[in-house]
């Protein structure tokens, strides 16, 4: 049972307890970093589009960015990386806002909740996608396989020959994860001949199908720009193509690093020096990668590795909590008080 099903099994008993009450008091000086995709503000997609909640819809934003303006002083990350690299201090219960990917619903969906409520937040961006509006692998994934124009896709990936079920809701949504899956453990130079393949068997690629693709439409610069100058939302590398960082070739890693940043500061006049790893896993960065973030001027990086961080905590590997998925009541409560990190101690 992974970290994540184990807590979610304890909320109901959780919720509302002495437990989770002493997690609060105990996690008070930590910092707390929640972690978003896109958002939405539709109730139903087509097919499996967004079947995990990637997307998350506005009401359950605006009470997620409720909660964190209620309970916690939210600030800009630059702000922690600062106070953790100088030794100044931060408010008690300071937490921050990130969001992955560059996707427009940033703009359209939940950049007014973010002024209606004046919650900072750090946006990554992949600039390739955000640039030249090439979607994002895993959504051409997605939409291929939503849009399957046969029954069975029948097609290799890495060594693995595949007949995946497509012929229903349920088949697509297992041959998305399983494709998403294998193509995750490609070496990043196989990974796209691998997606155009997919395609290809799909009958159906999202770049000549305008029918749902708007759920996965990048970041105009434009609005990207405005949202900088409201002085809310600071802009951070996400890699130029959206590459997990350790299993490029090191010169890869590097123009992947070097493009991006270049890119930001071109289009909008800033200084790029956030930055925040793809899939983020344990594995996909290691101590080259944090290397090679310092040469290129980067001041930090932000994992998927679930948990809070505390004072000393290394700002090329902090951690944070996913809140882009369905919660149930008290869940992101229960999430940001670090019950989590009590819950792992007891296990062990």
């Amino acid at each position: 049972m992974s970290d994540y099903e184990f807590e979610r099994l304890l909320l109901p008993v959780l919720y509302r307890s002495q437990v989770y009450r002493f997690a609060q008091r105990l996690n008070r000086s930590k910092v707390v970093i929640a972690m978003y995709h896109g958002f939405t503000a539709a109730d139903a997609h087509d097919g499996i589009a967004n079947h995990e909640g990637k997307h998350v819809h506005l009401r359950d934003f605006d009470a997620h960015v409720a909660y964190l303006t209620s309970r916690f002083t939210v600030v800009p990350l630059g702000d922690v990386v600062r106070a953790w690299t100088t030794g100044a201090l931060l408010p008690p219960r300071a937490a921050v806002i990130t969001i992955d990917d560059g996707y427009r619903s940033i703009y359209s969906v939940a950049y007014p909740v973010l002024r209606r409520y004046q919650a900072p937040a750090a946006v990554f961006l992949a600039t390739d996608f955000v640039d030249n509006r090439r979607l994002l692998w895993t959504d051409r994934v997605e939409f291929a396989v939503n849009h399957a124009t046969v029954d069975v896709l029948a097609l290799t990936v890495g060594d693995e020959s595949l007949r995946l079920d497509v012929a229903g809701a349920g088949g697509r949504m297992a041959a998305d994860r399983r494709l998403r899956s294998l193509l995750k453990a490609l070496p990043q130079e196989r990974r796209d001949e691998a997606v155009d393949r997919i395609e290809r068997a799909a009958g159906c690629s999202a770049s000549d199908v305008s029918n749902g693709a708007s759920l996965y439409e990048p970041l105009p610069w434009a609005e990207t720009a405005e949202m900088v100058r409201s002085g809310l939302v600071s802009i951070g590398s996400h890699t130029h193509t959206h590459v997990i960082m350790s299993r490029c070739e090191p010169g890869r890693a590097a123009d992947e690093l070097r493009v991006s940043k270049q890119i930001i500061e071109q289009r909008l006049g800033i200084e790029c020096d956030l930055f925040c790893y793809p899939n983020g896993r344990r594995g996909d960065f290691n101590a080259a990668t944090a290397d090679l973030l310092k040469a290129q001027g980067f001041s930090c990086a932000l994992t998927t590795v679930y948990g809070n961080n505390g004072p000393g905590a290394d700002v090329f590997a902090l951690r944070r909590y996913n809140l882009g998925k369905p919660m149930v009541t008290g869940e992101v409560a229960v999430r940001l008080s670090g019950m989590m990190e009590i819950g792992s101690a007891v296990r062990s």
